[in-house]
């Protein structure tokens, strides 16, 4: 594994970590974990490549199409927005 793949891949895992300490109501793990990121750009890009991920397994344990879940995904966001 190349040193860009695996500081790609952990910052996967904090990308992750963030999501599951928000979930126990761990505030404090989500600052931590939150300021291990060097800057804006690889935080961003971790909850990208976790959000592909997770798409990406949806899709296989769904058997629906990624296309048919993205576009699911933007309706229901339209809808949020619109309720505001």
């Amino acid at each position: 594994m190349t040193p860009d793949a695996a500081d790609l891949l952990a910052g996967m895992q904090r990308a992750v970590g963030i999501i599951a300490a928000r979930h126990r109501g761990d505030l404090a793990g989500v600052q931590a974990l939150t300021e291990a990121f060097t800057d804006d750009a690889e935080r961003a890009h971790a909850f990208l490549l976790l959000t592909e991920l997770a798409l990406a397994i949806t899709s296989d344990h769904t058997g629906r199409e990624l296309p048919v879940i993205v576009r699911e995904i933007s309706l229901r966001i339209a809808a949020l927005a619109a309720a505001d």
